[in-house]
């Protein structure tokens, strides 16, 4: 499925898209931040959504998903659209499942994702949630364990992606990586 093409195509979706996962597509792919020329990146790509705190996702030049925070964070985050759209739509809040000590085993995995999602669905509109979900033809049910293990693994695949911020020193700095 086209999920790009549908949020193009359909404003009052992404304007739901957007509020439920803080995904803002752009009008059409750009040049990443590049934060005036201080940073480099790992990974050829261009920026093609953002998030409304500032971060950036990023089509990588292999179709990957990589992704920056404006705090400095830097990582792959999916192997493809399809599956980036599925980690935002099932994960809820993609951000609250970096803790890297929860992906050890499969039963340690679905306990941090039934319990992380548990807490996110209590304070979202489930009812547009579900709408969303509809219109972009997805089930309702999924395995978010599944679909976690996928982020977990694009994120930690090699060639890592990062980001290296050039300092005024000469100095380069490494992104810190999305999971702690």
């Amino acid at each position: 499925m086209d999920y790009l093409k549908l949020l193009c195509e359909d404003s009052s979706l992404a304007a739901n898209f957007d509020a439920l996962f803080d995904f803002f597509l752009l009008d059409e792919p750009t040049k990443r931040d590049e934060v005036e020329g201080r940073c480099t990146f790992s990974v050829d790509g261009v920026a093609f959504a953002r998030d409304g705190a500032g971060g950036e996702y990023h089509q990588l030049e292999d179709g990957s998903i990589g992704y920056m925070s404006s705090e400095g964070e830097c990582g792959r985050i999916a192997e493809s659209v399809d599956d980036l759209i599925h980690l935002l739509v099932y994960s809820i809040c993609w951000h609250d499942y970096c803790d890297a000590s929860q992906y050890t085993d499969i039963s340690t995995l679905e306990a941090y994702a039934n319990e992380r999602h548990d807490q996110i669905a209590s304070y979202t509109e489930m009812d547009v949630w579900e709408t969303v979900v509809q219109v972009l033809g997805m089930p309702l049910e999924a395995n978010v364990a599944a679909e976690l293990q996928k982020f977990y693994d694009a994120a930690h695949r090699a060639s890592l992606y990062i980001c290296y911020f050039h300092e005024d020193d000469g100095t380069v700095t490494e992104s810190h990586n999305l999971f702690f």
